[in-house]
């Protein structure tokens, strides 16, 4: 897994330049998901939100199997490319910048900083070196399969909500109201201290004056329960999802939504 968080911490550096195009040519949402964005295993991008420019429509999409950026417009052509490689994150932000007037896109505000802070990574002002074919596809097994769970929880509550990938701590997630008395969070959180790995999460909150109780929660087949004064819900590390990860993972999710929905 060292090579996955290794690269799971490099494309949240490089993703905060989509953050930013969301953040300049979306409208703005209360809750910060007009800079949100999505990972297509098809097309093996990372794309941010459509922005209007006249009579066109253009998406920041990054490109992990090419390792470029690309701006691609409604048709999904792309009509503008500047390779990752051997470039700093600001490098990449300042060059893009220089292309968006070309496409009708004013630049103003693009280049400033985001509203939060990422963790200050050792390699955050070096440039980029190329992945190894396995380690992105690693990458993206992971992140595609994180897309599976976070369709097979919404289907299996029946709630509707988006799956995106949020910028600031770059989980994939989703939140839906199955009722009027939960909310519920689920998806993939980067490896943090509180499991030590990457892992998927799973949350349960109250609404409309309505609580719920994390004591006497039943035991889990897979993942465990983790309750403490940060943060409350079940987490299955991402190590135990290497055999059998489709029925692991499709267990947890009836067994901790029952819990939850309970």
């Amino acid at each position: 897994m060292q090579a996955y968080n290794k690269i799971d911490r490099e494309i949240h550096v490089l993703s905060q330049i989509i953050a930013k195009f969301n953040r300049t040519f979306i409208p703005k949402r209360d809750d910060d998901s007009h800079t949100n964005f999505y990972f297509d295993l098809l097309s093996r991008r990372l794309y941010g939100r459509w922005a209007e420019a006249g009579k066109h429509q253009y998406c920041l999409a990054l490109h992990v199997g090419a390792f470029e950026f690309q701006l691609i417009n409604e048709n999904r052509i792309s009509v503008f490319e500047i390779s990752v490689r051997d470039r700093t994150n600001d490098e990449l932000e300042e060059k893009i910048a220089e292309f968006l007037p070309e496409a009708g896109l004013k630049k103003v505000g693009f280049l400033e900083k985001m509203h939060y802070e990422i963790p200050k990574y050792d390699f955050i002002n070096s440039p980029f070196k190329s992945w190894s074919d396995k380690e992105i596809r690693d990458w993206e097994t992971i992140r595609s399969l994180a897309n599976d769970a976070c369709l097979w929880m919404k289907s299996h509550v029946m709630a509707d909500g988006e799956i995106r990938i949020w910028p600031h701590h770059f989980d994939t997630g989703i939140y839906v109201e199955p009722n009027t008395k939960r909310g519920l969070g689920f998806g993939l959180a980067m490896k943090d201290p509180m499991v030590n790995e990457a892992y998927l999460y799973y949350s349960g909150y109250g609404l409309n004056g309505t609580s719920f109780n994390y004591k006497n929660l039943p035991a889990l087949e897979w993942g465990r329960w983790e309750v403490s004064e940060n943060w409350k819900g079940a987490v299955f590390p991402i190590n135990d999802l290497q055999i059998n990860a489709k029925v692991r993972l499709q267990t947890f999710i009836k067994q901790v939504s029952a819990a939850l929905l309970s």
